[in-house]
């Protein structure tokens, strides 16, 4: 990751207070850039976090109804209530 460090600048204050986005575009489309508050990056970062968790458990159920895995039994006092 490359940090560049912005003084005082009307477009960044906007971008800040405003928590949207700013696309810079560039000649060709799929080398535009985006630029995100630390914020919006970090709940981005989360977000996908939370997702691939979730990918995860859903794989391992599926497996578990092809029959592929082990069920544990729940360890000595959980109960099912």
């Amino acid at each position: 990751m490359i940090a560049i460090n912005v003084n005082d600048n009307d477009i960044f204050d906007k971008m800040i207070g405003n928590e949207e986005e700013v696309i810079i575009k560039r000649k060709n489309k799929t080398d535009d850039l985006i630029l995100l508050t630390a914020k919006k990056y970090n709940e981005i970062l989360e977000e996908l976090k939370r997702f691939q968790y979730w990918q995860e458990i859903d794989k391992r159920i599926e497996d578990l109804k092809a029959g592929k895995g082990i069920i544990m039994p729940a360890p000595l006092g959980v109960d099912d209530e």
